[in-house]
């Protein structure tokens, strides 16, 4: 019987049915849908998942033999996605074709066309002898991570030792509850059980319980979540690309509300409710948490502060004060309405948040302010051929004095055919715009405002194989800043070129020319001034698959920087071997950087355990770096990693170079390594 049903889907879905997304056409195509997508957690990072795509493009996964890991590293499926398929797997057999995928639920057509270039079915129709039947797929996990110091350094002001340390559980019960915990200790700080600065053991510690599908309520989040709505203007949740050749600016930011799991202090810690009311989706949130600040008098004795600390690292005594000084409650909303099944959607943020210790900024406001409210309209739409995608907002400030921030982002994305794709924004963030959970796209400024600017990428696909992009972002700040003493612009270029060679080998050119705004260096008969410095960059890299088993990689980057007429030089030379096997993988970098200071640094990509933050490492200076990572899985639950790297400085840092590095001057030598343990149950 279930032959004949799987006859009737491929006659009548093969001939009807196109399993294609409209004009994805090479391999950078799909990673940058993917990313959209943005169904992985904020832990994973997209590195790792970029070569795992990037692996299985070059040798798709048999589905019939995909393991719950392997379908999970690709950031393509969900948990409850993985769990279907694998509950049809056990129901029915082995699949007889990548058409029967549409009869899995919750498999859309969208899913079914990211999952395709990556996965194949083989299309035998028979049932093998030797199949047997899917457990149920391991989605609780127990991670602990231990990274010693391995440098010989005194450590007379921090509190303990410089080792680092994290462990995580995360639980979860039939997709219907979930919950976690994490702590971490960072190094410098010490293991102590003190009641007064609210360190028990950890220093720091995370916790959430999360219930999905009940009767009335879609997801509800208790402890610590994130909410991401919109373009990221007041709500943003989740992995931020950033750093690419080409910036993705469609922000499908729409992952409603999520556990965070992190240790940073940027994270909401109270409940949130996702209610879906007919066809109109509701969100409510609050929070109550105690944040990070200094603590300052004015002169009528009156406290107050200057920023909220977000890094939440105590390591010496004075980081240890800040501890927990400010009360933050935050409340908020969002109703969004999707259309077209979720391809198009208009809604609304609507956000309060009061501290209990006022904040001044001299750049805002005259005197301290401790509420603000704010509000923003965000809407996608598809029309064609056509994504016009934006956000609109502002915020206002409980005194008179203060100003109030108004924020707009607004752009599009078209597809004139499958060859050539344009897409384009412009963006303004007014002064007095603060947003302390949000993270919309700019380029120059790191705070909340300050910033107006337009983006403009043109991408051709002339080949299958062969894609070029090129990318212009040109912005401007609005007003002074301590790094700036007037308001300036400037502007930066990006052009790539990826050609994919029999989905084996990768060709990567790259080009990048920025010209930021500085400030002059005084002397004591001039006025601050402002000069632009200018930067080329050009990144060459083959990544090719020698063998089943054998990956090689190699990379050469250089680098021009000229500021106040003299320009300094350097460059780079990488090479990464990678072997894969079925219960080990070995990964082996060396790089030799030689460039003279901090302002021609350069970035390569650092082999790293999975769910681990730092994934792109700085050189600069002249010595070789040397990176090794062992991965060992004996069964198919338990995965070991460990990283050894050393680098070694043929010459000297300069002082100025090491104090900014926070490198040691006199040794030559650096080292450090990480142990990491991954049990899944």
């Amino acid at each position: 019987m279930r032959r004949y049903l799987i006859i009737f889907i491929l006659l009548v879905v093969r001939l009807d049915v196109p399993l294609a997304l409209p004009h994805l056409f090479s391999f950078d195509d799909y990673v940058t849908a993917i990313y959209q997508r943005q169904n992985f957690t904020e832990e994973e990072d997209f590195e790792s998942i970029k070569q795992a795509l990037r692996e299985a493009y070059a040798t798709p996964l048999d589905l019939n033999k995909a393991t719950e890991e392997s379908l999970a590293v690709l950031g393509i499926l969900s948990v409850n996605q993985i769990k279907n398929y694998f509950n049809h797997l056990a129901t029915t057999g082995p699949l007889y074709s990548k058409y029967e995928l549409q009869a899995i639920p919750d498999f859309d057509l969208t899913t079914i066309a990211l999952l395709l270039p990556f996965v194949y079915v083989p299309e035998t129709y028979h049932l093998p002898s030797n199949f047997l039947k899917i457990n149920e797929n391991k989605s609780s996990y127990f991670l602990c991570r231990y990274t010693p110091s391995l440098n010989k350094t005194t450590q007379l002001s921090t509190l303990g030792n410089l080792d680092q340390c994290m462990v995580q559980l995360c639980c979860n019960h039939n997709d219907a509850i979930t919950w976690g915990i994490t702590g971490r200790k960072q190094a410098g700080e010490s293991f102590c059980w003190d009641h007064a600065t609210y360190r028990y053991g950890f220093n720091l510690w995370s916790v959430f319980v999360m219930v999905n599908h009940k009767k009335y309520i879609k997801k509800i989040v208790i402890g610590d979540y994130q909410v991401g709505y919109g373009q990221g203007l007041l709500l943003s949740a989740g992995y931020i690309q950033s750093g690419g050749a080409v910036c993705s600016i469609v922000r499908s930011n729409n992952v409603g509300i999520r556990p965070y799991k992190s240790i940073r202090r940027i994270g909401l810690r109270g409940v949130a409710i996702t209610s879906d009311l007919g066809p109109i989706e509701a969100t409510g949130f609050y929070a109550n948490h105690n944040l990070d600040a200094t603590l300052q008098r004015n002169l009528n004795n009156q406290l107050y502060i200057h920023q909220i600390d977000c890094i939440g690292k105590y390591d010496t005594v004075h980081k240890l004060a800040k501890k927990g000084t400010v009360n933050e409650q935050v409340v908020g909303c969002t109703i969004r309405k999707p259309y077209h099944r979720g391809q198009t959607e208009v809604g609304i943020n609507l956000l309060y948040h009061h501290y209990d210790i006022p904040i001044i900024n001299k750049r805002v406001a005259e005197e301290p302010y401790g509420s603000q409210s704010a509000a923003s309209l965000f809407y996608r739409l598809l029309w064609k051929n056509w994504i016009l995608f934006g956000e609109a907002g502002f915020t206002v400030p409980n005194t008179i004095k203060a100003k109030q921030g108004k924020a707009l982002i607004t752009g599009c994305v078209v597809s004139f055919s499958r060859y050539v794709d344009l897409s384009g924004a412009l963006y303004y963030y007014g002064k007095g715009l603060h947003t302390p959970y949000g993270n919309a796209f700019k380029r120059y400024t790191t705070g909340h405002a300050n910033e107006k600017g337009g983006y403009l990428c043109v991408q051709v696909t002339p080949l299958p194989s062969w894609q070029l992009a090129t990318s212009g972002h040109f912005f401007a700040t609005l007003f002074p800043k301590p790094q700036l003493s007037k308001a300036s612009s400037g502007y930066r270029f990006t052009t790539r070129s990826n050609y994919m060679l029999h989905r084996t080998t990768l060709l990567v050119v790259q080009h990048k020319l920025h010209k930021n705004p500085r400030n002059k260096p005084k002397t004591a008969c001039e006025s601050a001034m402002i000069v632009s410095s200018t930067q080329n960059s050009l990144k060459c890299k083959v990544d090719h698959k020698l063998t089943h088993y054998w990956w090689t990689q190699a990379e050469i980057q250089y680098t021009q920087y000229t500021f106040l007429g003299e320009t300094d030089r350097g460059y780079a030379v990488s090479s990464i071997q990678k072997w894969k096997g079925s219960q080990w993988q070995l990964v082996g970098k060396a790089t030799y950087f030689n460039t003279p200071n901090y302002t021609t640094r350069l970035y390569f990509y650092l082999p790293n355990p999975l769910y681990s933050s730092r994934q792109f490492y700085p050189y600069y200076g002249n010595g070789i770096d040397a990176t090794g990572l062992v991965c060992w899985k004996p069964i198919g639950w338990v995965r070991l990693e460990i990283k050894y790297s050393f680098i070694y400085y043929i010459k000297d840092l300069p002082k100025t170079e090491a104090a900014q590095s926070k490198r040691p001057s006199p040794s030559r030598g650096s080292q450090c390594g990480m142990i990491q343990l991954l049990v899944r149950f």
